[in-house]
């Protein structure tokens, strides 16, 4: 099934979604009708023209979701998904998987763009998406001179990883279609702080490695350090094995990956070894003890404490949130 939605100012994905599906709009929200499956769409709004969209879904048939957003619209986008890994994006002539647990967690594009979604069938998902203008930002966020480098003539198309930091934002807001779900209040400040997470990774930390003069070679070698971390997160290996791998010196490595990621390589190392953690807590094949295990710790309270400082909850209130997404 294909469906087309036209960006507009003033634009409402839950009017465009209820004229194509031929449904009523009730309590905000859109029901998808059973030729595509089960699930809905429902619309938070809040000020200075930031919406809110959280989908769950249940597809019998696969779902192509094209979106134009053309120059004058002004609309910016943010879009991720919880549970799935089979949802893939058309950038140009190019499909991209969006997996919530790799380096393509996120997608974030601008006006003047056209974006075609593929969704999965029989695969339950949770999608959230947030749309936003220049005014939007220049009203709410502390720092709103973060899009000064938007050029109009240049729209963008931006693929980013799901951070720790931001995860624990996107499944608050995914989660408020719950009967427990956060107050809108928390859901606007936990929207504020995945949007300006986002944008601050988009814009600053993107500028840092690209615009720094690094020499492309020695950016090559800083990402591959990154994979290494990150393929290892159970053991993180030693500075100088690291550093002759790369085939840098050990000094020039740790300076330029502060620079490229403003983490340490331990930094980075603790936070990957957290990260896997709560992959292998999503996957439901392992009780925290396990996984805790799995990823190097033998001291669960260690393993415990390291975990909330990136998550805000603990591994254990982590794995309960998992089932429930799932049970759901």
């Amino acid at each position: 099934m294909k469906t087309f939605i036209r960006v507009q100012r003033d634009f409402n994905l839950i009017n465009d979604l209820s004229d194509n599906f031929s449904y009523p709009i009730i309590d905000n929200t859109v029901n998808l009708p059973p030729l595509l499956g089960e699930g809905f769409v429902k619309g938070f709004s809040f000020p200075s023209n930031l919406n809110l969209y959280v989908g769950h879904y249940n597809l019998n048939i696969p779902w192509e979701l094209e979106t134009i957003n053309k120059m004058d619209t002004g609309a910016f986008c943010i879009f991720t998904t919880l549970i799935s890994n089979q949802i893939r994006i058309k950038r140009g002539s190019e499909w991209v998987s969006l997996d919530k647990d790799s380096l393509n967690g996120l997608f974030f594009y601008s006006p003047g763009t056209s974006v075609k979604v593929r969704y999965p069938e029989n695969e339950p998902f949770i999608t959230v998406a947030i749309t936003f203008t220049s005014e939007t930002v220049n009203a709410i966020i502390e720092h709103p001179e973060i899009l000064k480098g938007v050029d109009p003539k240049s729209p963008f198309i931006f693929f980013d990883e799901t951070v720790p930091e931001t995860e624990n934002f996107i499944r608050k807001l995914g989660s408020l279609c719950y009967e427990d779900s956060p107050s809108k209040f928390e859901a606007y400040i936990a929207l504020l702080n995945f949007m300006r997470l986002t944008l601050q990774r988009t814009f600053i930390s993107k500028e840092r490695y690209n615009l720094s003069g690094l020499l492309k070679e020695d950016i090559k070698k800083i990402f591959f350090i990154k994979r290494k971390l990150t393929d290892h997160s159970h053991s993180t290996p030693k500075l100088s094995v690291l550093s002759a791998e790369a085939g840098m010196s050990e000094s020039k490595m740790s300076k330029l990956f502060k620079h490229v990621f403003d983490l340490t390589v331990y930094q980075y190392a603790q936070k990957a070894r957290i990260k896997r953690a709560a992959e292998l807590l999503s996957s439901q094949d392992y009780n925290v003890s396990e996984v805790g295990y799995l990823v190097g710790y033998t001291n669960m309270s260690h393993f415990a404490k390291k975990f909330k400082k990136y998550y805000k909850i603990n591994p254990g209130e982590y794995l309960d949130d998992v089932l429930k997404a799932h049970k759901d």
